[in-house]
C-alpha cells in the first residue's frame, strides 16, 4: 500500500472524526495541512544526515499492513488471536525511525530521509495503513507504506529500523509539531508522548474493542515540566539480514502480533494494551514486538510483528 504522494501539490487532512474507544481517547482533530512537496528526489536534511560525500542513490523501501496472509483493509473482517475471534479494524498506524541499510561487511548506513513535509520529518516516518473507509473511523484518507531517502551507492544485504519516536522528539508539543508528528490521535496527552503504534480492532460478535497503543511509560518531568527520562522506553529494534532491502517488502502483521492474545476479552479493565507495566494484556504483545515487558528494552530476536515478504 502507498499513497502515490509524488505530486507537486497535495492536501493531507491530518485528522480523523472522533470515535471514543473507552479510556484511551486521543481521536484526531480536523486540521487540514498543505502538503506541498519540495523534494528533488535527493535526500534532504534528515535526522541521520547525508554526510560523507560521494555518489548517493535514491532509495524507496516498501512496507505493507497485513493480517496473516491477507493485505490489511478497513473494509474486511479477519479471524485473529487465541481463541480465534473475528475482528474489524478502526486504526492501523505506526512510527518508525533510525532506518539503516546494511552493507555486506556488516556496516550499517543511515538512510537520509527525504524531507517531504508530510510523512517524514528528520529521521521519523509515519506508516499509515488505514484509509478512513469501512470501519476505520480514526485516521486519514491518505495512506503511506513507503520510506524514501538516499544512501551512498553500493550493495546492501540488510535492513534495520526502530519502532517508535526518538526521545528528543517524543515529548514535544503536538499542537505545533510538524507533520507527521502533529496527529493528536497518535499522542497521549496524559503521558506527554506519542503512541508509537496504534492498532484498534473490534470484535464483530459484540463490538468490544481490543487496543494496542505502544509508547514510552514511566516518564519523569524535570524543570518546566519537560520530560527528562522514561523508565520504560518501549522502543523496538527491528533487524533483517541476508535480504535485498531495495527489493524486499516489509510486512507488518497484526495477526502475528496478537497470535497469543484473546482479543475478545481483556485481562483487566483496559480493553487491550496501553503499555502500562502492570497491564497483563501487554506481555504477549510486547514479546511479538520484540520488547522486554519488564523494563521496556529491545529484544530483537523475539519480534514477529515485522517480517520480510
Amino acid at each position: 500500500m502507498q499513497s502515490g504522494l509524488r505530486a507537486s501539490r497535495l492536501w493531507f487532512p491530518l485528522v480523523g472524526a472522533a470515535l471514543a474507544l473507552m479510556a484511551c481517547g486521543g481521536d484526531d482533530e480536523v486540521n487540514p495541512v498543505d502538503g506541498t512537496s519540495t523534494s528533488t528526489g535527493v535526500g534532504g536534511g534528515g535526522g541521520n544526515g547525508g554526510e560523507g560525500g560521494g555518489d548517493r542513490v535514491a532509495v524507496e523501501l516498501q512496507f505493507e499492513g497485513r493480517v496473516g496472509d491477507e493485505v490489511f483493509s478497513c473494509g474486511e473482517t479477519y479471524p485473529v488471536g487465541t481463541p480465534s475471534t473475528d475482528v474489524r479494524f478502526d486504526d492501523f498506524r505506526l512510527y518508525i525511525h533510525d532506518v539503516r541499510l546494511r552493507r555486506a561487511d556488516g556496516e550499517e548506513v543511515p538512510l537520509s530521509l527525504e524531507q517531504d513535509g508530510l510523512w517524514q520529518f528528520q529521521d521519523v516516518v509515519l506508516l499509515d495503513f488505514e484509509d478512513k473507509s469501512g470501519s476505520c473511523a480514526n485516521g486519514t484518507e491518505p495512506t503511506n507504506g513507503l520510506v524514501r531517502g538516499t544512501v551512498p551507492a553500493g550493495e546492501y544485504d540488510g535492513l534495520s529500523f526502530k519502532l517508535g519516536v526518538p526521545f528528543e522528539l517524543n515529548h514535544a508539543d503536538v499542537s505545533v509539531a510538524p507533520s507527521p508528528l502533529n496527529l493528536s490521535g497518535l499522542f497521549w496527552s496524559w503521558n506527554a508522548g506519542y503512541k508509537f503504534l496504534r492498532v484498534d480492532s473490534i470484535s464483530t460478535a459484540d463490538d468490544k474493542p481490543f487496543l494496542m497503543h505502544l509508547g514510552s511509560t514511566g516518564c519523569v518531568d524535570g524543570a518546566d515540566r519537560e520530560v527528562t527520562a522514561c523508565d520504560r522506553p518501549n522502543v523496538a529494534e527491528i533487524a533483517f539480514q541476508d535480504v535485498d532491502p531495495l527489493k524486499a517488502k516489509v510486512l507488518v502483521d497484526y495477526a502475528a502480533l496478537v497470535s497469543d492474545s484473546d482479543v475478545s476479552a481483556s485481562a483487566d479493565d483496559t480493553p487491550g494494551c496501553m503499555s502500562g507495566p502492570s497491564d497483563l494484556d501487554c506481555v504477549p504483545l510486547f514479546t511479538h514486538l520484540g520488547i522486554d515487558s519488564t523494563d521496556g528494552s529491545p529484544r530483537a530476536d523475539q519480534q514477529s510483528f515485522f517480517r520480510i515478504d
